[in-house]
Order: structure tokens, then sequence, then C-alpha cells
């Protein structure tokens, strides 16, 4: 049965509800009853609205976008090599079997601010060797360690420096030279308001001319050179503040030059010792020159025994980030593609396999206007010509973002790949603005790994953006990262005429400039683009073809093109100590900040501000235990393993990363990291100035054949399987195996104070050092603390009262609430005394350590332990 009812009237429609009512069931409906009138009306209007709708999807569908206006790319002719000179096979440096010191320079600056300085700072940086720079002063650095040199080669920034020595001090440096083999690199600068342009160097045939005018610049026949092309000749050098030397038979011209009369000169000379056995190699012009910069990376191969410059191969990849994402009219059209394709052709004439690598993120394909969407489609229909890597599908930034959200936006960009059969060869991915990567942000290496399988990335940030030299590749999750270069190219870098600085600054950048050093330092070069970089006037195809031809018209370099996969097994087997990260504040760097992932807060970020490193059995259990006694000092709580030791820096703990490292404390005016471990770390010193570059480092003295002995007995009582069947010392000592000399490494290495003191200054620096004498802490334990908390800028604390002897443990305890509580059974361990000729044995094996760390204390103006005076007067 149908039941109606009228419900409710409005204009001229009437409303109906109909009741459907089979069995017990009941439905309704509403229907309307409108005027015929009304209905017209209602009909007219529909009809107009779907005219209008399909007019509207019709403009939008099938006319072109408007688009901002395309002029043809500015075409600018390409560089043409002067010279016409063969290339060289690869030299051997009579340095190469140097073994009288240590792979370390010794750079000697004319100021602590000196901009050329700097320069040659970051030049061995980026040469990954190991340096130590001192500014002169009354007394050289030690030269010498209890067995060997310390420094395989000398740069002095200004050699007039060096010619004005005191007499002392320059006989001890060419001492020094003559007696372990090792070359003076030197440089000469032109002096304002002087008299003479003749200048003699006395005692000596060298004959030198001041404020000159070069005319050309010549590579002369001589086994320094390496990278330089032997002959060819340079004629745009418009300077006035050259050094010249006078050619003679004594010695040999390294780079020849012409003055402004055309009289032949020498800008850089070779001295092989033939006055005084001292051999120099120097330099008429600082390292502002770009003929004189390659020189000197020459000239470092050469002093270093080939340890500095790897081979003459460079590998060279080319990343054009962003290939679909860009604003319109500022992305590349079909004519730019095919731009980019015969590019890649004419770079393989150059540069051996030459393949542009092309990342994507998907969602932005067809993006553009009609050209530009053209474009996009000719990139996917010429895809096989390319290698592909991916992005994020939206160009997410990762710290935003948790593993489920980025696992998801990458599938997303993973089907666009295999939709669209873009060619992703290789494990290799990189990050949006390198988010993520460094400070790293776990989740997004999770999601690589999972998503991609990801061995590969790259980033600009590690570890500072700025100074590029500085830039290292690391190992995190096993996914190898890579330092990454820039090259002046960026997205708004679309127009020669509106380069930043000038078209004049873009061409500085290439021919003789950082990015030809760029290549050249570095075995790997992963550079970074845009695709805006290549469209409009093609910049990037501009600076990268008349790159090569500079390289290849100016050195003995090969250029090579490898897949990612092979630059990361061949760059961390060349520098496989760069493995490991090393973690810096990020707090302390404004890009690094921007990037942190949500667990790490640099309000609430507490870091260690005092670390006591030791060395093992100096009693450093003890020191920090009545540090802690103090109401505004506070230290870490005790962890599995190790017990109260952190050993974070260049130990077990440190790949656990920052995070972990600043949850283990909580803030107060002094918080320390006791690890004793640390004194004789080889990475220690490194690691906790890159995280805590202000902390004060507080070393114990003591004397070393007596921590040695304790060391033997500490691991007697812990049975180590090695020492209990060698049964003496003296059988360790012996070391006729490879187990015994690894116990007696470890014996003794604790013990060459001047030697780790000396690794870390080169970091710290002497005012951040607080050295305890060891034997007064135990001792008089009182008056040490109480000097060591003034120095550590705590106020007054009554350690009289803290402090109290125990006759039973026979050493000093703390006390707590009246009460003396010591150390447990291991600490204070009653053993048999030291045997007269173990004494002297040791003695005599630490005697040069202890010589060098009386003389370190004297110069530097410490105090000299009561232990080591009566030693050394004894």
């Amino acid at each position: 049965m149908i039941y109606t009812s009228l419900i409710s009237s409005f204009s001229e429609c009437v409303w109906y509800v109909i009741w459907l009512v089979p069995g017990e069931a009941a439905d309704f409906i509403m229907l309307p009853y409108c005027s015929r009138r009304l209905l017209k009306s209602f009909k007219f209007v529909i009809a107009l609205t779907m005219l209008i709708s399909v007019t509207l999807i019709y403009k939008v569908s099938f006319r072109p976008d408007i688009a901002v206006k395309r002029y043809p790319p500015q075409r600018l002719p390409h560089y043409e090599c002067p010279c016409n000179t063969s290339s060289v096979s690869n030299r051997v440096s009579p340095y190469a079997n140097q073994n009288l010191t240590e792979h370390r320079a010794l750079i000697l600056l004319e100021s602590a601010y000196s901009r050329h300085g700097r320069l040659l700072q970051q030049i061995l940086t980026a040469s990954k060797y190991p340096f130590k720079a001192e500014t002169f002063s009354k007394n050289l650095p030690l030269l010498t360690t209890a067995t060997r040199g310390r420094y395989a080669i000398i740069i002095i920034e200004n050699y007039y420096k060096y010619l004005n020595m005191a007499k002392w001090n320059r006989q001890l440096l060419d001492k020094y030279c003559v007696e372990y083999n090792v070359p003076l690199i030197s440089f000469l600068s032109t002096r304002p308001n002087t008299t003479y342009q003749k200048v003699k160097i006395k005692g000596s045939k060298l004959h030198f001319w001041q404020n000159q005018e070069v005319l050309s610049l010549k590579v002369a026949e001589s086994d320094i050179h390496r990278i330089s092309r032997i002959g060819n000749e340079r004629t745009d050098v418009n300077t006035h503040e050259w050094i010249l030397f006078e050619e003679s038979p004594a010695f040999s011209t390294v780079i020849f030059a012409r003055d402004a009369f055309g009289r032949p000169r020498a800008a850089v000379i070779h001295d092989k010792g033939e006055e005084d056995n001292v051999k120099r190699i120097l330099f008429g012009h600082n390292v502002t020159d770009w003929t004189i910069k390659m020189t000197f990376l020459d000239t470092l191969w050469y002093t270093t025994g080939g340890r500095v410059g790897w081979s003459l191969d460079r590998y060279v990849q080319i990343d054009v980030d962003d290939i679909f994402v860009g604003a319109r009219g500022t992305r590349m059209v079909e004519s730019d593609v095919r731009a980019l394709l015969e590019s890649q052709k004419n770079l393989r004439q150059y540069i051996s396999n030459f393949t542009y690598m092309l990342g994507f993120s998907g969602s932005y394909f067809r993006n553009g206007d009609d050209n530009e969407d053209k474009g996009d489609e000719l990139l996917v229909e010429l895809a096989e010509n390319f290698v592909w890597f991916p992005h994020m599908w939206r160009h997410n930034h990762a710290h935003e973002h948790n593993l489920t959200y980025m696992e998801a936006t990458m599938t997303q960009n993973l089907m666009f790949a295999q939709n669209m059969r873009l060619p992703v060869k290789y494990p290799y991915a990189i990050a949006p603005q390198h988010d993520g990567v460094y400070p790293v942000h776990s989740e997004l290496y999770k999601a690589w790994k999972k998503i991609w399988k990801v061995e590969v990335t790259a980033t600009e940030e590690y570890p500072h953006f700025k100074p590029a030299t500085d830039r290292k590749g690391f190992i995190h999750m096993n996914i190898s990262v890579l330092p990454r270069q820039t090259c002046g190219l960026y997205t708004h870098t679309q127009f020669f005429h509106n380069y930043p600085g000038g078209f004049s600054k873009l061409t500085s950048l290439v021919y003789g400039g950082e990015l030809f050093f760029t290549i050249l330092m570095n075995p790997v070069s992963i550079f970074m683009t845009h695709q805006q970089n290549f469209a409009h006037d093609r910049l990037a195809l501009y600076t990268f073809e008349n790159l090569v031809r500079f390289i290849q018209c100016w050195t003995n370099i090969r250029l090579l093109w490898q897949s990612p996969v092979e630059s990361a097994k061949m760059y961390f087997s060349l520098m496989p100590q760069e493995r490991l990260p090393v973690w810096s504040n990020p707090c302390n760097d404004p890009r690094h900040k921007a990037i942190l992932p949500p667990s790490l807060n640099c309000s609430n970020l507490t870091l260690s501000n005092t670390l006591i490193v030791g060395p093992q059995k100096t009693g450093s259990t003890a020191l920090a235990t009545f540090l802690s006694l103090h109401p505004n000092v506070s230290t870490n709580a005790p962890i599995p393993d190790s017990f109260e030791e952190l050993q974070f820096f260049g130990g077990a703990n440190y790949h656990n990363g920052i995070e972990w490292y600043t949850r283990q404390f909580t803030r107060a005016h002094v918080v320390y990291d006791k690890s004793a471990t640390y004194f004789d770390n080889a990475n220690a010193a490194r690691d906790a100035f890159a995280l805590v570059p202000d902390a004060k480092i507080v070393v114990i003295l003591y004397d070393p054949a007596r921590r040695a002995y304790s060391w033997y007995q500490h691991i007697l009582a812990h049975n180590d399987s090695v020492a209990v069947a060698a049964g003496s010392m003296d059988v360790i000592l012996n070391a006729e195996t490879p187990q015994l000399r690894k116990i007696k490494q470890r014996c003794i290495s604790g013990g060459r104070y001047t030697h780790h003191l000396d690794r870390w200054l080169e970091h710290y620096p002497m005012s951040n050092l607080i050295l305890i004498d060891g034997e007064r802490l135990r001792e008089e334990p009182a008056i040490v603390m109480t000097e060591l908390t003034e120095k550590l800028g705590l106020p007054y604390f009554d350690y009289s009262k803290a402090v109290r002897y125990s006759s039973s443990k026979r050493f000093f305890c703390q006390v707590i609430d009246g009460k003396t509580k010591c150390l447990g059974r291991g600490k204070g361990r009653v053993y048999p005394p030291m045997p007269p000729e173990l004494w002297a044995r040791l003695n005599n094996i630490f005697l040069q350590d202890n010589t060098a760390l009386h003389k370190f204390l004297v110069k530097n103006h410490l105090p000299v332990p009561r232990w080591l005076r009566a030693l050394l007067e004894g």
C-alpha cells in the first residue's frame, strides 16, 4: 500500500513524502512538484552552465598555455687551446721511500690571519694530507719525536721570515732538513715601498728581482711537474707583483717567466741543496695565480713521495637535479633536451664513458607550459640515453617526515619510474636539498634501503657547506655518502647577461679557478646542477664543455666517468679514514640547524664541556669521582659494558651518534665526560674537537714506568690469557709474538705523553689543556682538586672536608654524610713491588719520551711534575 502526505511547500514547488510499506518494513522517498514555468527556467540555467563549462574545458585542454616568450640561446665561442704539447707519462718522486719522518707537513705562517696562509691550509686539507700550522715565534715547534722526524715537508709562507730567523733557530731548522731529508717549500712576495729592485740572498748565489711585471709563464722541463703540461706557455699574466729569479746553474727552473722587457727569468726555482745541502723549492708569487697553484700541487706530490695527488685519473659525474621541477618559463623545452643529448656526445670526447645523470620527482612531470611539457615527454622518450636517479615524489624534505610517509612517497616515485620506463640503473639517490643526509635523519636511510635499495648518495653539507675544500665522505647504515660539489650554477642562473658578478665571474671559475681546481684536487667530483641550467642560454653546457677543454689543454689529467657505486668503492679505498662520520654540533651551523630531525632540539641539547682523557692507570677515576662531589658538576650515568666511561670519541659507541651522546648528560656548570681511553686513541682528539671544540681537556701526568707496571698488573687481575701465559712483564717487553707486541703497545702507549699531547694540540689550543701531576693527585688531592675547579671556573668548594685518607685502602676516598666511601676492589689494588731491574728497563724505554715531555713543559711555561724532575735530575 502507498501513503502520501504533504510535508512542506516552497515557492511554487510542493514536496511529498511517499511511504512504501511492504509488510512490516517501511521506506520513504521525497519527490518535488513544481510548476511548468519554473521548470523551464531551471532547464535554461542548467543548459547555460553546461555550455560555459564545455567552453572552458575546451580552452584549457586544446589551447596552448600562456608562456614566457623564449629567445634563442646565446651562442658563445668555445675555449681554444693556445698550446700544442703532448702529455707525459707518470713520474716517480725521489721521496717515495721516505721513512725517516711521519707523513705530515709543518706550515710556518706569517700570522694567524694571513689570507695566503689560509689558502695553503685549504689546499693541504683538500689533498687529505695531515699538517700542523704554526705562526712564527721565538721558538720553533718540536721537530722530532723520540724516534723520528715529525714532518716530511716544511712549508714557509714568507721566505723573508725564514731568512731573518734567529741564528740558532735557522741552524736548527736547516739541520733538521738535512738530517731527515726534508725539503723546504717557501714563497717570496713583493715588499711595498722597496728601494732596490734587485736583491741578493746573503751567503747564496741566489739573485731575484722585486715588483716585476710578467708577460708570460712557461712550464719548464722539471721532475717536479706531473699535472702541469711541460712546454705550455700562457701570456695572460696581468700583474706587477712578481718576484723573478735570475736563472743560474746552481738552481733548476721549474717555471720560466719573461719580464716586461722580454728577459728570461724564473718564477719558480728548485734548489737541490748544492750550496748547503738544504733542498728548497721557491715561488716568486703566491697561489692566487693558477699556474703557481698548479705547480704547488705538483710540488706537494714531488716532496711527499706521491702521497698527495693520487693518480692522474679524475672521475667526473654531472647530476642534473629536479629534471621536471621548476616554475613555468624556466624549464627545458624540446630543443634544450636535444642540446643536452648533443652535449653528452661532445663531452664523451674528453670524458671517457660520460653520461648525464638525471634526478626526478615524478609528481612534477608535465607541470610546465605546453612547450615545456613536450620537453618532459621528449626526455622520457630519450630516457635510455641517460642515467636516472630518484629524488622524492614531491621534493619532500626528509627531516619533516617519519619513516612511513617517506616510504609512501618513495613508492609513488618508484611507480612513476616503472610506468615511464626510466632506466634507474644504479642504487643511487639524492635527497632534495640534501635534507636528512647530514645531519643524519636515520628514517631517510631506512626508507632508501627498503624502497630503492640505495647504496650511494652524495651531499655538500658534510662536514659543512663551506669551505668546499673541507668536504668529505662517510658511510652510514651501509650507505656510502660521497662529497658533492657545486659549480657556480644555481636555479636562477639561466642567462649569461645576468650571471651574478658578471660573465667574467663565470669564466674565472672555469679558466684556472675554483671549478678547475675542484677536479684537480678530488679523485671523484660529483657536480650538482639543475635543469634550469640547461635551458635558455644553457650555461651548464657552456661551463662544462669549456672546463674539460681547458683541463685537456693545460694538464696531464685524464677525465673519466664511472657509476656512483664504482666511485664510492674507489673513494673509500683511497680514504679509508673517512668511513666513519665525524659528528659536529648541528646547532652551531645555521644550515644544519634548519634541517635537523625532530628528535634533535637545540634548546635542550646538552654536551660535555670538560673531557678527562686519562691516560689509563693514572688516577683518572679518582679525579672524576672527586670532581663529582662539587654541586655544580654533573657527568653521565653509568652505561653497560664500560661502567662510568662513555668511550664515545674514537670508541665503540661513536656510531650511536649525537643523539645518543647528548642523552647521557644533565645540565650543569661543568659537564664532564671521563674516558681514560681517549688520551692515546688515534681519532679521539679529532672527533672531540668536531663536536665540543671549546671543551677543557684534562690530562694526568704520572710516572710512565709506574703506569705501565700498574697496567700490567691490571690485565693480570683480569686474567688476560696472553699476560698470564707470559709469566712476567719482561717477557711482554721482549714481545716475540704479535699477541705480546699488542700487550706491550698497550702498556707503553699511554706513557708517551708528548706524542699524544701533540695530537690533541693539533686541534685544541694550549689554553684548553689542563695538566695534572698524578703524584700530587695521590698525595694531596684536596689541593689539586681546588686548583682544578678554579681552572674550570667553578665556585669554591672545600675539598679538605670532602676527601679523606683511608688507611685500609691506602689512598684518599670521598666523604659522604660524614662517612668514608672508597672506590671498588679494582681500584687501589695491592700488587708486588716492581723489581729494580724492571724499573730501570722501563725508565730506559721512556727516557726519550720523558726528556721530550720536560722540554715541552719548559717551553710552554708549564709546571714540571715532581716525578719527572726527580727522574731527569737523578
